[in-house]
């Protein structure tokens, strides 16, 4: 029997908390929490019957932020910080579960600026993604495998685990980003470390009142080079991703009981909570009271 009562109200005994796939709950309701979570379906050649497709009707399907996700042996599924996401069905008994809290990230400025980009990505396969798939698969079959083991700093190599994973996501990001048409302008390697600054830096400071020109100094672009090359690394406008931004500082801000929905507003940088309003609900499809209902806390 899947224990459903114990599942998302963890405790982390060390950085990486790992939910074994005879734990993993067959359906669990809407929810959302501040860490990041990892659902995993990892292939096993040496398993009786391996090699074969499983059957349609026991694909599990999980559920985040509206969009549900199919998901078949070999795929991982990101579920980021604030997405309000559900188990709808897992009956194959194969899902393991990955959490861990965003904070490990914080202090390594190296990393910032990707989330955004991490953050694009949910379901990785090898059909879709067949060269990002197994160098990540790979990372997690290590942690998994140090955290089984338990050793004396099996912590610490379960966060380098996730470190050296996010470290190969990132470039593989960084390597596929789209080649600038005007051969006068920067590499892509080098428009693509400016806009990370960028994007750190509204990040940062998304809460204050930001301008496009700030952000375009910031970059140590025009304005108008600026505004065409951000769309194309983010696939937002400048207005746009600082909105998103503004609304993940929400997202947090609404764990805490203590703070009204208007203290939130304001907090994370809007000017009415009427403003507010209509764009939480047009990021997250719910209106911001309805979301705090879904927060789970990590006991």
């Amino acid at each position: 029997m899947k224990k459903e009562s114990s599942y998302e109200n963890i405790h982390y005994n060390g950085a990486v908390n790992v939910i074994r796939a005879d734990v993993f709950p067959q359906t669990f309701p809407l929810h959302w929490h501040n860490h990041v979570e990892m659902a995993v379906w990892p292939e096993n050649s040496e398993e009786e019957g391996a090699g074969k497709d499983p059957d349609v009707s026991e694909l599990p399907v999980l559920r985040i932020n509206q969009t549900a996700y199919q998901m078949s042996p070999g795929d991982i599924l990101f579920i980021w910080p604030g997405e309000v996401h559900e188990v709808v069905e897992n009956t194959c008994g194969e899902l393991i579960g990955l959490q861990f809290p965003v904070t490990l990230f914080d202090e390594l400025s190296d990393f910032k600026p990707f989330f955004h980009f991490f953050r694009i990505f949910h379901l990785i396969s090898g059909s879709e993604e067949p060269e990002l798939t197994p160098r990540v698969m790979a990372h997690i079959r290590r942690i998994l495998a140090v955290q089984e083991e338990g050793g004396t700093f099996s912590g610490v190599e379960a966060v380098i685990g996730l470190y050296e994973m996010f470290m190969d996501f990132g470039n593989y990001i960084k390597n596929t980003m789209p080649e600038e048409s005007n051969p006068s302008s920067v590499s892509a390697g080098r428009a693509f470390e400016k806009i990370s600054a960028a994007c750190g830096y509204i990040i940062d400071n998304c809460e204050r009142e930001l301008s496009l020109e700030s952000a375009a100094a910031q970059a140590g672009f025009s304005v108008c080079y600026f505004s065409r090359i951000f769309k194309r690394f983010t696939n937002y406008n400048f207005v746009e991703y600082l909105a998103l931004q503004r609304i993940k500082k929400a997202q947090i801000l609404l764990s805490d009981p203590d703070k009204s929905i208007t203290e939130v507003s304001y907090q994370a940088g809007f000017k009415s909570i009427s403003t507010f309003n209509r764009v939480f609900r047009q990021y997250k499809g719910c209106s911001p009271s309805e979301y705090r209902k879904y927060y789970l806390k990590s006991l």
